[in-house]
């Protein structure tokens, strides 16, 4: 069976998104501070296999109400999706999965917690799981894939409201 070249130009063009997607999973991967075993708590640990989860989805496209790993998702459902892997079951809407976990101050978060911010005139209007070093794994807009940005940025920093973690003893 011969391939096309717009077929062989689509593998291509997926294989490079690929590759873009794992090395930003190992840049941020490698910007994480090192903790030895024993100093580690089961939040903290808890939180590096969210983020771990989270992370197997960078590159996948932002699919308005999506929930599924096989076509895309939205940001709530990026964030629904991630905890459920854990037997956490949150809404799919950003503004009630702020009702759920314990509150966190932005100078105390930990990979895996997540981070909320207001958009289009919405108190809480968008979400994404704070993967450590100042950088989040979100779905940030249709025409944009699942990716890692910076909470200092300016237009994630201005809209920041707050963070939640969620652990499984809370559930």
């Amino acid at each position: 069976m011969r391939l096309s070249e717009s077929t062989l130009k689509r593998g291509k063009k997926r294989m490079f998104k690929r590759f873009l997607a794992t090395s930003a999973i190992l840049a941020v991967c490698l910007s994480l501070p090192h903790m030895p075993a024993q100093a580690t708590s089961s939040v903290s640990q808890f939180g590096r296999e969210v983020v771990f989860s989270a992370q197997q989805h960078i590159g996948l496209p932002y699919i308005w109400g999506g929930e599924d790993p096989n076509r895309g998702f939205d940001c709530s459902g990026l964030v629904k999706f991630t905890f459920e892997e854990f037997n956490i079951t949150l809404p799919h809407r950003a503004d009630l999965q702020f009702n759920y976990g314990v509150t966190v101050k932005r100078e105390e978060l930990q990979p895996g917690d997540i981070v909320f911010f207001s958009t289009g005139g919405y108190p809480i209007g968008h979400v994404g799981i704070y993967a450590g070093n100042d950088q989040f794994i979100h779905a940030p807009r249709r025409g944009k894939p699942i990716q890692i940005n910076s909470l200092s940025d300016g237009w994630y920093s201005q809209r920041y409201v707050g963070a939640k973690r969620m652990t499984p003893d809370y559930f």
